[in-house]
């Protein structure tokens, strides 16, 4: 028996190492394409964001993975980055800017970016190059991460519309179409997952297809992404203001999902839809599409394959149309999905049953220029006019703020501040004014608040094409939608 069981122990040992070799096999890399395309379109925000993600990945234990960061002019000593800070003006000539001038660029600035360990400019080439050489020598089963902080243009393709761009230094760009190129080059197994938040993002969602081109079928390599808005759509976020708390843009909401804090390190609610105990890329979507107060119009690659191949009921079929009950929708809907149309529900107050069909009327009489049309809200017009007449009360004052470069209004923000500080201040309207001010400002906007109503209808009517694809009994089809499920449904730290 003894011999039988060392023969035993000794299998044990070499499956082990085997088990090890394969785990260590699969591995992760990261590659972040970050920053602007000059300097005047390198905001503070782009470098912000780079350093927002080292962060998560240094408390998610990630720090020691290979990570490649191309940003904006690479390891240039120049002034590459726009910084605004209002907070560095002296108090009087931000009030002479704020009720006798313009606001506009105050406390704007240039510096060089502070990115650390950034391994060159971000250009098409570098780009390139790295897919070839790097790029080249993952293996299968190995899962590569890029995220994508800059800016993005339409295409300028009239027969491909989803060939948005990803724009690159020296107002260079990236074609959706050449990074399938560059995708391609990775060897088969590999699996692509992409956090993308320049505007018309949405666009590079295809680059699952082969070539980008639905037509062609999806690529052998897994490639899923997350947008933060759809291909031919600005998205929100880009800005020199350094205060991280005014940040409003796709992938705060999304990385502080997957790690638990927001930007200033406040703990959120953890959005764990599913209560498995971790959350997921899908969920952390998810809470970008219920949380986020942007004008942005989050898609993810599942939600466009069943773009392209799924469709409504026409009457004539076993089909379900887009003007279902909302009681249905709940029916097929996942827990993310449900967290989404109630959450939202909630906050546009929709109820009933007839809640899609409500809902799409409101994205109607708020597209028109008739009475249902309000691009300034009442508290915003009240501050506006409080601010008119305090101006007006100090002009009476002192007449020559009819203009800022007169020498008595230069003296006012010189050798005269304080004065003009106090009489701005001491006005018995200020404080009704600020008050009001900052109401408007956290005011939900008219624009803002259309687009929820759109992510509302956009993720019912993720639930139905999902549904009618089954339907459809196109069974290749199916499978690989639900591959695609699966796959947007791991996690950062990619546990074995």
């Amino acid at each position: 028996m003894r011999p039988n069981l060392l023969l035993r122990s000794s299998l044990v040992s070499v499956l082990a190492c085997l088990l090890l070799s394969v785990q260590g096999w699969a591995e992760d890399h990261l590659l972040t394409i970050g920053g602007g395309y000059s300097p005047a379109g390198n905001q503070a925000s782009l470098e912000r964001n780079v350093l927002f993600f080292q962060r998560l990945l240094e408390e998610q234990g990630m720090e020691r993975l290979q990570h490649d960061i191309y940003f904006a002019d690479g390891d240039s000593k120049g002034a590459d980055l726009q910084v605004m800070d209002r907070a560095s003006v002296p108090k009087a000539n931000r009030l002479m800017a704020e009720f006798f001038g313009s606001e506009e660029n105050l406390g704007l600035t240039y510096r060089n970016h502070q990115v650390p360990n950034v391994k060159d400019r971000t250009s098409p080439a570098n780009i390139g190059n790295w897919f070839s050489t790097k790029g080249r020598k993952l293996k299968s089963g190995d899962r590569l991460l890029i995220y994508v902080t800059a800016h993005g243009n339409r295409s300028s393709n009239r027969r491909n519309e989803h060939d948005t761009t990803i724009a690159t230094w020296d107002n260079k760009s990236i074609k959706m179409t050449e990074l399938v190129k560059m995708l391609d080059q990775l060897p088969e197994g590999v699996e692509v997952v992409t956090v993308m938040v320049q505007c018309h993002a949405g666009g590079f969602a295809r680059f699952m297809f082969n070539g980008g081109d639905p037509d062609r079928g999806l690529s052998k390599q897994r490639r899923i992404g997350f947008f933060a808005t759809v291909h031919d759509r600005q998205a929100a976020g880009c800005t020199p203001e350094i205060d991280e708390a005014s940040y409003v843009e796709y992938s705060s909401f999304f990385w502080a999902a997957l790690g638990g804090r927001d930007r200033g390190g406040k703990a959120i609610a953890i959005p764990d839809y599913d209560q498995n105990g971790e959350v997921s890329f899908e969920e952390a979507h998810a809470y970008v599409i219920l949380t986020a107060d942007t004008i942005d119009l989050p898609v993810k690659t599942s939600g466009e394959f069943l773009t392209v191949h799924s469709k409504f009921s026409e009457g004539d079929d076993d089909l379900l149309a887009n003007d279902v009950a909302y009681s249905t929708v709940l029916e097929f809907a996942t827990v993310s999905q449900k967290a989404i149309l109630e959450g939202l529900s909630e906050q546009l107050k929709l109820s009933g049953d007839a809640r899609l069909v409500d809902a799409w009327k409101a994205t109607q009489t708020r597209r028109g220029s008739g009475r249902n049309r309000q691009s300034t809200s009442r508290g915003q017009n009240k501050s506006s006019e409080l601010r008119q007449e305090i101006a007006s009360d100090l002009k009476r004052r002192w007449p020559a703020l009819a203009n800022v470069l007169n020498p008595l209004a230069i003296e006012l923000i010189t050798t005269r501040s304080n004065e003009l500080v106090a009489a701005i201040e001491e006005h018995p309207k200020y404080e009704s004014y600020r008050e009001l001010n900052l109401a408007a400002k956290s005011t939900l906007s008219e624009q803002k608040r259309k687009v929820k109503f759109d992510r509302f209808l956009r993720t019912a009517d993720n639930v139905i094409m999902a549904e009618n694809l089954k339907r459809m009994k196109d069974n290749a089809k199916f499978e690989q939608f639900q591959a695609l499920v699966a796959a947007e449904g791991r996690t950062l730290r990619n546990e074995q």
